[in-house]
């Protein structure tokens, strides 16, 4: 015997917002937090150097040098 329940729209829709703004906030604190990593910004000052010398050929190489994905 499964009964459902009806969700009003404009809860889902709250929902949806929140989440939303969630997962900005996650990416803005994230960004925020990296900016006082010094590890992190020693990785970009190189990977920039490497960049400007141009020993990076091509941005697969840059995501690996900085670990990315």
């Amino acid at each position: 015997m499964s009964e459902s329940i009806a969700i009003p729209l404009s809860l889902l829709q709250k929902f949806f917002v929140a989440t939303t703004a969630f997962q900005e906030l996650e990416d803005e604190l994230e960004n925020f937090l990296l900016t006082y990593d010094p590890v992190f910004i020693a990785k970009m000052r190189q990977a920039r150097k490497e960049q400007v010398e141009k020993e990076l050929s091509a941005p697969e190489n840059l995501e690996q040098a900085l670990c990315v994905k």
